[in-house]
């Protein structure tokens, strides 16, 4: 995924889930020095928006409870990177076929606890569906639908077509739709075409 002009509001959401578009938050996870988007809480919220976990009217709110809070923004900021990292790691484990990490799994538990205490079922325009609420003037609340996000994918068949893009150096991860499971990159016009060009430079030099 190329970093260039990108920010929490407009980065590409690839995953094909809003918790794997969390977890894409962080780009290049596989070099040294891998790029955060989520570098405070305003980022968190604009972010939120643009992959609409929450409305404008939430997110405005959340920007103006924020705004003498200074305190609680650093406190919800860690919590949502640890969150983060929890989810990735039990995803980018799916993706390769291993069991998620007992502790990843314990600590993704004690988030959905409490989201859950907020939870009900309600009727939507086919059938039913989950609302989460809670207190929307607390700063954390932007994470609870990342938790039912990663809860509901990771209970699903389709987190057997979760994949981690083909280029190492990128580690973004998605859910395979396509109907042969041939999916490799996040992006094929980005990573994709960046590996297609580094063969045909090796097989270049190969003939010199």
């Amino acid at each position: 995924m190329s970093t260039n002009t990108k920010n929490a509001g407009n980065l590409s959401l690839l995953g094909g889930r809003p918790c794997l578009d969390f977890v894409n938050t962080l780009d290049w996870r596989g070099i040294d020095q891998p790029v955060e988007f989520l570098n405070t809480y305003q980022d968190l919220v604009l972010w939120s928006r643009h992959a609409g976990i929450i409305s404008s009217q939430e997110a405005k709110i959340l920007s103006q409870q924020s705004k003498a809070r200074l305190a609680e923004q650093t406190r919800v900021l860690k919590k949502a990177i640890k969150l983060r990292e929890t989810i990735y790691r039990i995803f980018a484990s799916e993706a390769v076929g291993k069991i998620a990490p007992k502790k990843d799994l314990a600590d993704l538990n004690i988030y959905l606890s409490a989201v859950m205490r907020h939870s009900r079922i309600i009727k939507a325009a086919k059938g039913y569906s989950w609302e989460t609420g809670g207190d929307k003037t607390k700063l954390d609340w932007i994470l609870n639908p990342l938790v039912r996000s990663a809860a509901d994918l990771l209970v699903s068949d389709e987190r057997k077509r979760i994949k981690k893009c083909n280029d190492p150096a990128c580690g973004w991860l998605f859910v395979d739709t396509s109907r042969n499971k041939s999916r490799r990159w996040c992006d094929m016009s980005d990573c994709g075409n960046r590996a297609k060009a580094s063969r045909f430079y090796k097989k270049k030099v190969a003939k010199q």
